[in-house]
Protein backbone atom coordinates (compact mmCIF):
# COMPACT_ATOMS: atom_id res chain seq x y z
CA UNK A 1 0.00 0.00 0.00
CA UNK A 2 1.44 3.37 -0.98
CA UNK A 3 1.12 5.95 1.75
CA UNK A 4 1.96 9.66 1.75
CA UNK A 5 2.30 10.16 -1.99
CA UNK A 6 -0.44 12.77 -2.15
CA UNK A 7 0.73 16.27 -1.22
CA UNK A 8 -0.88 17.81 1.82
CA UNK A 9 -3.01 20.94 1.21
CA UNK A 10 -0.35 23.06 2.93
CA UNK A 11 2.44 21.59 0.83
CA UNK A 12 0.42 22.04 -2.35
CA UNK A 13 -0.21 25.65 -1.40
CA UNK A 14 3.52 26.17 -0.88
CA UNK A 15 4.24 24.63 -4.29
CA UNK A 16 1.64 26.87 -5.94
CA UNK A 17 3.09 29.93 -4.21
CA UNK A 18 6.60 29.02 -5.30
CA UNK A 19 5.42 28.52 -8.87
CA UNK A 20 3.68 31.91 -8.90
CA UNK A 21 6.79 33.58 -7.53
CA UNK A 22 8.99 31.82 -10.08
CA UNK A 23 6.70 32.96 -12.89
CA UNK A 24 6.74 36.51 -11.52
CA UNK A 25 10.54 36.52 -11.34
CA UNK A 26 10.74 35.23 -14.89
CA UNK A 27 8.39 37.93 -16.17
CA UNK A 28 10.22 40.72 -14.33
CA UNK A 29 13.58 39.49 -15.59
CA UNK A 30 12.28 39.48 -19.16
CA UNK A 31 11.23 43.11 -18.83
CA UNK A 32 14.22 44.50 -16.96
CA UNK A 33 16.98 46.48 -18.63
CA UNK A 34 20.28 47.80 -17.35
CA UNK A 35 21.86 51.18 -17.91
CA UNK A 36 25.06 52.91 -16.86
CA UNK A 37 25.40 56.46 -15.58
CA UNK A 38 28.81 57.25 -17.03
CA UNK A 39 29.69 60.66 -15.66
CA UNK A 40 26.71 62.78 -16.68
CA UNK A 41 25.36 60.46 -19.38
CA UNK A 42 22.97 57.52 -19.14
CA UNK A 43 23.84 54.80 -21.63
CA UNK A 44 22.97 51.18 -22.28
CA UNK A 45 19.85 49.15 -23.14
CA UNK A 46 17.79 50.71 -20.35
CA UNK A 47 18.54 54.22 -21.56
CA UNK A 48 17.73 53.26 -25.15
CA UNK A 49 14.45 51.66 -24.07
CA UNK A 50 13.40 54.78 -22.12
CA UNK A 51 14.23 57.05 -25.04
CA UNK A 52 12.24 54.86 -27.40
CA UNK A 53 9.22 55.00 -25.08
CA UNK A 54 9.60 58.76 -24.86
CA UNK A 55 9.92 59.08 -28.63
CA UNK A 56 6.57 57.31 -29.01
CA UNK A 57 4.88 59.60 -26.46
CA UNK A 58 3.95 63.28 -26.40
CA UNK A 59 4.66 63.75 -22.70
CA UNK A 60 7.55 62.08 -20.86
CA UNK A 61 6.75 62.47 -17.17
CA UNK A 62 9.56 61.70 -14.73
CA UNK A 63 8.87 61.46 -11.02
CA UNK A 64 11.74 61.25 -8.63
CA UNK A 65 13.31 60.84 -5.24
CA UNK A 66 14.32 64.40 -4.36
CA UNK A 67 17.81 65.57 -3.52
CA UNK A 68 20.12 63.07 -5.23
CA UNK A 69 23.08 64.01 -7.40
CA UNK A 70 22.33 61.29 -9.93
CA UNK A 71 18.67 61.75 -10.86
CA UNK A 72 19.06 65.22 -12.45
CA UNK A 73 21.93 63.80 -14.51
CA UNK A 74 19.66 61.01 -15.71
CA UNK A 75 16.92 63.53 -16.53
CA UNK A 76 19.29 65.80 -18.47
CA UNK A 77 20.75 62.89 -20.40
CA UNK A 78 17.31 61.59 -21.39
CA UNK A 79 16.10 65.05 -22.37
CA UNK A 80 19.14 65.67 -24.58
CA UNK A 81 18.29 62.56 -26.56
CA UNK A 82 14.54 63.20 -26.60
CA UNK A 83 15.15 66.74 -27.88
CA UNK A 84 16.35 65.06 -31.07
CA UNK A 85 12.84 63.60 -31.38
CA UNK A 86 10.93 66.84 -31.05
CA UNK A 87 10.80 67.47 -27.32
CA UNK A 88 10.89 71.15 -26.41
CA UNK A 89 9.57 72.52 -23.10
CA UNK A 90 10.64 71.13 -19.73
CA UNK A 91 7.99 71.44 -17.00
CA UNK A 92 9.59 71.68 -13.55
CA UNK A 93 8.25 71.72 -10.00
CA UNK A 94 8.87 75.46 -9.62
CA UNK A 95 6.75 78.60 -9.96
CA UNK A 96 6.17 80.40 -13.28
CA UNK A 97 8.16 83.49 -12.29
CA UNK A 98 10.96 81.28 -10.96
CA UNK A 99 10.97 79.57 -14.36
CA UNK A 100 11.07 82.92 -16.14
CA UNK A 101 14.05 84.00 -14.03
CA UNK A 102 15.74 80.66 -14.75
CA UNK A 103 15.23 80.98 -18.51
CA UNK A 104 16.52 84.54 -18.50
CA UNK A 105 19.62 83.60 -16.51
CA UNK A 106 20.41 80.64 -18.74
CA UNK A 107 19.92 82.70 -21.89
CA UNK A 108 22.17 85.43 -20.52
CA UNK A 109 25.08 83.30 -19.40
CA UNK A 110 24.28 79.63 -18.95
CA UNK A 111 24.99 77.78 -15.74
CA UNK A 112 27.24 80.41 -14.16
CA UNK A 113 24.58 83.12 -14.43
CA UNK A 114 21.95 80.77 -13.03
CA UNK A 115 24.23 79.94 -10.10
CA UNK A 116 24.66 83.65 -9.44
CA UNK A 117 20.89 84.04 -9.32
CA UNK A 118 20.49 81.06 -6.99
CA UNK A 119 23.17 82.30 -4.56
CA UNK A 120 22.15 85.97 -4.67
CA UNK A 121 19.66 85.71 -1.83
CA UNK A 122 19.96 84.73 1.80
CA UNK A 123 17.47 81.88 1.32
CA UNK A 124 16.83 79.63 -1.69
CA UNK A 125 14.47 81.55 -3.98
CA UNK A 126 14.03 78.67 -6.44
CA UNK A 127 13.48 75.13 -5.12
CA UNK A 128 15.48 72.17 -6.43
CA UNK A 129 17.62 74.46 -8.61
CA UNK A 130 19.21 75.58 -5.35
CA UNK A 131 21.20 72.33 -5.67
CA UNK A 132 24.13 72.26 -8.08
CA UNK A 133 23.22 69.17 -10.07
CA UNK A 134 19.67 70.43 -10.61
CA UNK A 135 20.92 73.77 -11.94
CA UNK A 136 23.42 71.95 -14.14
CA UNK A 137 20.53 69.85 -15.43
CA UNK A 138 18.53 72.97 -16.31
CA UNK A 139 21.56 74.43 -18.11
CA UNK A 140 22.05 71.25 -20.14
CA UNK A 141 18.38 71.17 -21.07
CA UNK A 142 18.43 74.81 -22.14
CA UNK A 143 21.54 74.15 -24.23
CA UNK A 144 19.61 71.33 -25.94
CA UNK A 145 16.76 73.72 -26.75
CA UNK A 146 14.47 73.62 -23.74
CA UNK A 147 12.20 76.38 -22.53
CA UNK A 148 11.65 75.97 -18.79
CA UNK A 149 8.04 75.95 -17.64
CA UNK A 150 7.15 76.49 -14.00
CA UNK A 151 3.94 74.68 -13.09
CA UNK A 152 4.05 74.90 -9.29
CA UNK A 153 3.68 77.69 -6.73
CA UNK A 154 6.40 80.20 -5.91
CA UNK A 155 8.73 78.91 -3.20
CA UNK A 156 8.34 79.75 0.46
CA UNK A 157 11.76 81.52 0.57
CA UNK A 158 11.35 83.46 -2.69
CA UNK A 159 9.84 86.76 -1.53
CA UNK A 160 13.11 88.78 -1.72
CA UNK A 161 13.50 87.83 -5.40
CA UNK A 162 9.94 88.87 -6.20
CA UNK A 163 10.15 92.14 -4.30
CA UNK A 164 13.39 92.96 -6.14
CA UNK A 165 11.58 92.38 -9.43
CA UNK A 166 8.65 94.54 -8.34
CA UNK A 167 11.06 97.28 -7.27
CA UNK A 168 12.49 97.30 -10.79
CA UNK A 169 9.00 97.41 -12.31
CA UNK A 170 7.71 100.17 -10.01
CA UNK A 171 7.24 103.47 -11.85
CA UNK A 172 5.10 105.58 -9.54
CA UNK A 173 5.80 106.82 -6.03
CA UNK A 174 2.85 104.75 -4.81
CA UNK A 175 4.30 101.57 -6.28
CA UNK A 176 7.81 102.26 -4.96
CA UNK A 177 6.53 103.02 -1.47
CA UNK A 178 4.39 99.87 -1.46
CA UNK A 179 7.38 97.69 -2.36
CA UNK A 180 9.54 99.36 0.30
CA UNK A 181 6.79 98.78 2.88
CA UNK A 182 6.60 95.10 1.95
CA UNK A 183 10.39 94.77 2.17
CA UNK A 184 10.35 96.31 5.64
CA UNK A 185 7.53 94.00 6.75
CA UNK A 186 9.49 91.05 5.41
CA UNK A 187 12.54 92.02 7.46
CA UNK A 188 10.66 92.87 10.67
CA UNK A 189 7.51 90.74 10.71
CA UNK A 190 7.71 87.85 8.25
CA UNK A 191 10.93 86.13 9.24
CA UNK A 192 13.55 88.20 7.46
CA UNK A 193 15.11 87.93 4.03
CA UNK A 194 16.09 84.32 4.68
CA UNK A 195 12.80 83.33 6.27
CA UNK A 196 9.57 81.73 5.10
CA UNK A 197 8.16 85.11 4.17
CA UNK A 198 5.93 83.99 1.29
CA UNK A 199 3.97 81.92 3.79
CA UNK A 200 4.29 84.20 6.81
CA UNK A 201 3.15 87.36 5.03
CA UNK A 202 -0.18 88.84 6.05
CA UNK A 203 -2.48 88.35 3.03
CA UNK A 204 -3.89 91.84 3.61
CA UNK A 205 -0.40 93.28 3.19
CA UNK A 206 0.03 91.49 -0.13
CA UNK A 207 -3.38 92.77 -1.21
CA UNK A 208 -2.22 96.30 -0.35
CA UNK A 209 0.87 95.76 -2.48
CA UNK A 210 -1.36 94.69 -5.35
CA UNK A 211 -3.65 97.68 -4.90
CA UNK A 212 -0.68 100.02 -5.33
CA UNK A 213 0.06 98.56 -8.78
CA UNK A 214 -3.55 98.39 -9.97
CA UNK A 215 -3.98 102.02 -11.20
CA UNK A 216 -1.22 101.70 -13.80
CA UNK A 217 -2.38 98.24 -14.85
CA UNK A 218 1.05 96.61 -15.14
CA UNK A 219 -0.11 93.09 -16.01
CA UNK A 220 3.23 91.45 -15.30
CA UNK A 221 3.55 93.03 -11.86
CA UNK A 222 -0.05 92.21 -10.98
CA UNK A 223 0.39 88.61 -12.15
CA UNK A 224 3.50 88.26 -9.96
CA UNK A 225 1.64 89.54 -6.90
CA UNK A 226 -1.27 87.21 -7.67
CA UNK A 227 1.23 84.33 -7.68
CA UNK A 228 2.46 85.41 -4.26
CA UNK A 229 -1.11 85.53 -2.96
CA UNK A 230 -1.82 82.05 -4.32
CA UNK A 231 1.37 80.64 -2.80
CA UNK A 232 0.60 82.40 0.47
CA UNK A 233 -2.78 80.64 0.59
CA UNK A 234 -1.37 77.20 -0.19
CA UNK A 235 1.34 77.54 2.46
CA UNK A 236 -1.09 78.89 5.09
CA UNK A 237 -1.59 75.71 7.17
CA UNK A 238 2.16 75.10 7.32
CA UNK A 239 3.08 78.48 8.82
CA UNK A 240 0.02 80.49 9.81
CA UNK A 241 -2.23 77.67 11.10
CA UNK A 242 -4.94 78.72 8.66
CA UNK A 243 -6.87 76.32 6.45
CA UNK A 244 -6.27 72.57 6.28
CA UNK A 245 -3.49 70.43 4.83
CA UNK A 246 -6.08 68.60 2.71
CA UNK A 247 -7.28 71.87 1.17
CA UNK A 248 -3.70 72.99 0.64
CA UNK A 249 -2.69 69.77 -1.15
CA UNK A 250 -5.74 69.80 -3.39
CA UNK A 251 -5.30 73.47 -4.24
CA UNK A 252 -1.66 72.95 -5.15
CA UNK A 253 -2.43 69.93 -7.33
CA UNK A 254 -5.18 71.85 -9.14
CA UNK A 255 -2.86 74.81 -9.61
CA UNK A 256 -0.26 72.62 -11.33
CA UNK A 257 -2.88 71.26 -13.72
CA UNK A 258 -4.03 74.77 -14.63
CA UNK A 259 -0.44 76.00 -15.06
CA UNK A 260 0.40 73.13 -17.37
CA UNK A 261 -2.66 73.50 -19.56
CA UNK A 262 -2.11 77.27 -19.80
CA UNK A 263 1.52 76.68 -20.83
CA UNK A 264 0.54 74.13 -23.46
CA UNK A 265 -2.13 76.39 -24.93
CA UNK A 266 0.23 79.36 -25.01
CA UNK A 267 2.82 77.23 -26.80
CA UNK A 268 0.24 76.07 -29.34
CA UNK A 269 -0.89 79.64 -29.99
CA UNK A 270 2.69 80.72 -30.65
CA UNK A 271 3.99 77.68 -32.53
CA UNK A 272 0.78 76.40 -34.16
CA UNK A 273 1.52 72.86 -33.02
CA UNK A 274 1.28 70.84 -29.83
CA UNK A 275 4.50 70.58 -27.84
CA UNK A 276 6.24 67.40 -26.79
CA UNK A 277 6.90 68.06 -23.10
CA UNK A 278 9.47 66.59 -20.71
CA UNK A 279 8.21 66.77 -17.12
CA UNK A 280 10.40 66.41 -14.03
CA UNK A 281 8.04 66.57 -11.10
CA UNK A 282 7.31 64.35 -8.10
CA UNK A 283 3.56 64.64 -8.83
CA UNK A 284 3.46 62.68 -12.09
CA UNK A 285 2.11 59.38 -10.74
CA UNK A 286 -1.17 58.46 -12.45
CA UNK A 287 -2.79 57.59 -9.11
CA UNK A 288 -2.37 58.97 -5.59
CA UNK A 289 -1.43 56.31 -3.06
CA UNK A 290 -4.25 57.23 -0.67
CA UNK A 291 -6.73 58.51 -3.29
CA UNK A 292 -6.97 62.00 -1.77
CA UNK A 293 -7.09 63.72 -5.13
CA UNK A 294 -6.55 63.25 -8.84
CA UNK A 295 -2.83 63.69 -9.35
CA UNK A 296 -1.20 65.96 -11.88
CA UNK A 297 0.06 62.83 -13.64
CA UNK A 298 -3.36 61.20 -13.68
CA UNK A 299 -4.94 64.35 -15.02
CA UNK A 300 -2.31 64.66 -17.75
CA UNK A 301 -2.79 61.03 -18.81
CA UNK A 302 -6.53 61.53 -19.30
CA UNK A 303 -6.28 65.03 -20.78
CA UNK A 304 -3.70 63.81 -23.28
CA UNK A 305 -5.93 60.87 -24.16
CA UNK A 306 -8.74 63.31 -25.01
CA UNK A 307 -6.32 64.91 -27.50
CA UNK A 308 -5.22 61.55 -28.98
CA UNK A 309 -1.82 62.01 -27.33
CA UNK A 310 0.26 59.57 -25.32
CA UNK A 311 1.97 59.96 -21.96
CA UNK A 312 4.76 57.87 -20.47
CA UNK A 313 5.25 57.98 -16.70
CA UNK A 314 8.60 57.05 -15.13
CA UNK A 315 9.76 57.20 -11.54
CA UNK A 316 13.48 57.55 -10.81
CA UNK A 317 14.48 56.19 -7.42
CA UNK A 318 17.53 55.42 -5.35
CA UNK A 319 18.68 51.92 -4.48
CA UNK A 320 21.16 52.33 -1.65
CA UNK A 321 23.35 55.29 -0.86
CA UNK A 322 22.46 58.43 1.05
CA UNK A 323 19.66 60.96 0.53
CA UNK A 324 19.10 64.34 2.19
CA UNK A 325 16.06 65.40 4.17
CA UNK A 326 13.47 66.86 1.79
CA UNK A 327 9.75 67.44 1.60
CA UNK A 328 9.43 63.72 0.82
CA UNK A 329 10.75 62.80 4.26
CA UNK A 330 13.84 62.40 6.38
CA UNK A 331 17.23 61.72 4.91
CA UNK A 332 19.74 58.96 5.56
CA UNK A 333 20.23 55.58 3.97
CA UNK A 334 18.03 54.95 0.96
CA UNK A 335 15.85 51.89 0.56
CA UNK A 336 14.28 51.71 -2.89
CA UNK A 337 10.55 52.36 -2.94
CA UNK A 338 9.96 48.91 -4.42
CA UNK A 339 12.86 47.34 -2.53
CA UNK A 340 13.34 46.07 0.99
CA UNK A 341 13.94 42.56 2.26
CA UNK A 342 10.36 41.39 1.77
CA UNK A 343 9.77 42.91 -1.66
CA UNK A 344 9.48 40.50 -4.59
CA UNK A 345 11.35 43.11 -6.64
CA UNK A 346 14.37 43.18 -4.33
CA UNK A 347 16.33 40.48 -6.17
CA UNK A 348 15.85 42.33 -9.46
CA UNK A 349 17.43 45.62 -8.35
CA UNK A 350 21.12 45.65 -9.23
CA UNK A 351 23.68 47.06 -6.82
CA UNK A 352 26.25 47.69 -9.55
CA UNK A 353 24.24 49.34 -12.31
CA UNK A 354 21.05 51.26 -13.03
CA UNK A 355 17.97 49.02 -13.24
CA UNK A 356 15.03 49.87 -15.52
CA UNK A 357 11.81 47.84 -15.15
CA UNK A 358 8.91 47.93 -17.60
CA UNK A 359 5.94 48.06 -15.22
CA UNK A 360 3.38 48.08 -18.03
CA UNK A 361 4.32 44.52 -18.89
CA UNK A 362 3.45 43.34 -15.38
CA UNK A 363 0.06 44.99 -14.94
CA UNK A 364 -2.36 42.60 -16.58
CA UNK A 365 -1.05 39.49 -14.87
CA UNK A 366 0.12 40.77 -11.50
CA UNK A 367 -2.04 43.71 -10.42
CA UNK A 368 -4.50 41.29 -8.78
CA UNK A 369 -1.89 38.74 -7.77
CA UNK A 370 -1.11 37.94 -4.16
CA UNK A 371 2.58 38.05 -5.01
CA UNK A 372 2.45 41.85 -4.63
CA UNK A 373 1.42 43.78 -1.51
CA UNK A 374 -0.99 46.67 -1.96
CA UNK A 375 1.66 49.41 -2.14
CA UNK A 376 3.45 47.63 -4.99
CA UNK A 377 0.20 47.07 -6.87
CA UNK A 378 -0.22 50.83 -6.67
CA UNK A 379 3.21 51.29 -8.26
CA UNK A 380 2.20 49.10 -11.21
CA UNK A 381 -0.62 51.45 -12.16
CA UNK A 382 0.95 54.71 -11.00
CA UNK A 383 3.94 54.47 -13.35
CA UNK A 384 4.85 52.83 -16.63
CA UNK A 385 8.52 52.33 -15.77
CA UNK A 386 10.72 52.26 -12.69
CA UNK A 387 14.37 53.33 -12.61
CA UNK A 388 16.57 52.38 -9.65
CA UNK A 389 19.96 54.06 -9.31
CA UNK A 390 22.45 52.38 -6.96
CA UNK A 391 24.55 54.08 -4.30
CA UNK A 392 23.20 57.60 -4.75
CA UNK A 393 24.77 60.65 -3.16
CA UNK A 394 23.37 63.96 -1.90
CA UNK A 395 23.21 66.69 -4.48
CA UNK A 396 25.33 69.71 -3.54
CA UNK A 397 23.46 72.68 -2.04
CA UNK A 398 24.25 76.02 -3.65
CA UNK A 399 21.86 77.81 -1.32
CA UNK A 400 20.54 75.33 1.25
CA UNK A 401 17.10 75.39 2.80
CA UNK A 402 17.64 76.78 6.33
CA UNK A 403 18.12 74.03 8.89
CA UNK A 404 14.90 72.94 10.50
CA UNK A 405 12.72 74.29 7.71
Amino acid sequence: MLVGLAASPLHAQELDSAAVRAAFDSTVAAHTYTATLDGDTLTGPGADWLVERGREADHFLMGERHGTAEIPKVAASLYERLAEHGYGPVALEIGPFAAQATDEALEEGGYSTLESLITRYEGPAIPFLNRREESEMAARMAEAGATIWGVDYEFIFSLPMHLDALAEQAETNQEQEAVETAQQQMREEWGGAGGRAVAAADPAALQSLRAAFEPRGDETALARIDELLESNTIYAPYVRDEGTFFESSNRRESLMKERLIDSIRAWEAEHEEAPKVFHKNAHVAKHHSDHRFITLGGFMAEWARSRSEETFHVVADCNGGEIPQTGQGGGGSCTAWIGGEDSPFADHLRDDTVTVIDLQALRAEYFDSDVLPDELRYTLVAYDAYVAIPDVQHSEPLNPVPRGE
